[in-house]
């Protein structure tokens, strides 16, 4: 489990290594995010970029999902649930969904 400073500091490096603007990345928060990642949304596993961190609680999660969306990353509606404890992030494609 990872601080919440410490996954804004990761998701930010990680955002600056594979480019584009905040407007080009969508964040949101799941219980199981690779299964919201690579089904829902699309995302390739192996090719494109993309990051999730387990949170210490859903509170945490949703904290960096806003301060993420504020920066202006695409997201959905704040899910309520207190399993949402994985934030993750992904690069948007031709290819995703949003």
């Amino acid at each position: 489990m990872y601080a919440e400073q410490l996954i804004v500091n990761e998701v930010i490096t990680h955002m600056s290594k594979y480019g584009g603007k905040y407007q080009d990345w969508y964040a949101g928060v799941a219980d199981d995010a690779k299964a919201r990642l690579f089904n829902d949304h699309g995302v390739k596993e192996s090719g494109d970029a993309w990051i999730c961190r387990q949170c210490d609680d859903d509170v945490t999660a949703r904290h960096i999902e806003r301060y993420f969306m504020k920066k202006g990353c695409k997201g959905g509606p704040v899910a309520e649930e207190e399993s949402t404890r994985t934030f993750y992030a992904y690069i948007m494609q031709p290819h995703t969904r949003q």
